[in-house]
């Protein structure tokens, strides 16, 4: 089918939720996962097609599914056939969900290294809807079903790369691409799976090895008789959008499928919490010092006055006899208490004082007087 047809398909698919078997399907929710991107959960009225168990996701596994979305969607929701994946991506880059991504189905086969049940359990399926292999008829590419696709000259649809017996694969449009990186750095950040992409097309050593691996891994690294992917320019881009480290912040609103919410991820229908953002803080200047006071100068301390002499007495009628004052207890030791004088004759003792002395000479001066 050329790539022109396949998108009218696609839009036919996108206004009727009908596939090629006639099952019709329901949207029942739309999610934004980021950079305009949009998953449709569809859902027919059967979910046979899946497990309804929760299970622990570890790694992503990309597949393509040699149809177109209307045959896609009927091979992956047959009733009692547990044979699916969560997401199918069409060549329009929109992306369908089939079942939650927290739950399961096969989508390995039989003889997977590592064990179809084990890894299915453990891996997300996503099915890129396109052609794969194709053969050269003449001066056209055909396909699996050996109808044209395209002409040898149209080589925006293909690349021309040998792998496992072919020599040219259809290629994805730019468009899907985006979504597949999209989608794939979404399933990451919610499952806490790396960036981690294997990086050759080449099986698993062991199913040790396969059951251990972390990240992003093809249909061929499990299966020897796969196709699905080898490295062309399709896959290289898409490993390339999702090099970066995973953003902290979701790029996406929750996930409207989930059936519970998941351990680390917001309910359904809330917005997921953003650690808010701090308000800026202008740096605060240092504190300027505050100048220390200048000191007052100190006056010098003024010296107590020194005594005065006493004026030389001047004559006078004879006084009546002076007594000594007793000097102050704190001052005089008891030892040395002046005794008392008359009139007449002077002290005895030695004046121990200035004031004593004063008083010495002027009964001195009297008594020669006298």
């Amino acid at each position: 089918m050329r790539p022109e047809t396949i998108k009218k398909r696609e839009d036919e698919f996108f206004s009727n939720l009908t596939n090629s078997s006639g099952v019709k399907y329901k949207l029942t929710a739309t999610t934004d996962i980021g950079d305009d991107v949009k998953v449709y959960s569809i859902r027919p009225d059967f979910n046979s097609y899946y497990y309804n168990v929760r299970t622990v996701k570890k790694s992503i596994c990309l597949h393509f599914t040699v149809g177109y979305i209307k045959s896609d969607t009927s091979s992956l929701s047959k009733a009692d056939n547990h044979v699916s994946v969560s997401y199918v991506v069409d060549r329009s880059g929109r992306i369908y969900e089939m079942f939650p991504d927290t739950e399961w189905s096969y989508h390995l086969g039989s003889g997977a290294v590592g064990g179809n049940g084990a890894m299915s359990k453990q891996s997300i399926g996503i099915e890129i809807s396109n052609y794969g292999p194709l053969k050269l008829s003449g001066e056209n590419l055909v396909d699996a079903y050996k109808n044209e696709y395209c002409k040898v000259s149209e080589t925006e649809f293909y690349s021309k790369h040998s792998y496992r017996g072919y020599d040219y694969y259809a290629s994805m449009t730019d468009v899907q691409i985006d979504a597949v990186a999209t989608l794939v750095k979404y399933l990451g950040r919610k499952h806490n799976i790396p960036m981690n992409f294997k990086p050759d097309d080449n099986p698993f050593a062991t199913d040790a090895e396969a059951k251990a691996f972390k990240g992003v891994f093809y249909h061929t690294n499990v299966r020897k008789d796969k196709f699905d992917w080898p490295f062309t320019p399709s896959l290289k881009a898409i490993i390339a959008k999702c090099s970066d480290e995973l953003p902290e912040v979701p790029e996406s609103k929750p996930d409207a499928t989930a059936t519970e919410p998941q351990p680390a991820e917001p309910p359904a229908g809330v917005e997921p919490a953003v650690e808010e953002a701090k308000p800026e803080v202008a740096p605060v200047a240092e504190p300027t010092p505050e100048p220390a006071p200048t000191p007052e100068p100190v006056k010098p301390a003024e010296p107590a006055p020194a005594p005065q002499p006493a004026p030389a007495p001047s004559p006078a009628p004879q006084p009546a006899p002076v007594q000594q004052p007793q000097a102050a207890p704190k001052t005089q030791p008891a030892s040395q208490k002046p005794a008392q004088t008359s009139a007449t004759k002077p002290a005895a003792s030695k004046p121990t004082s200035l004031f004593d002395m004063i008083i010495s000479l002027i009964l001195q001066l009297l008594g020669l007087k006298k």
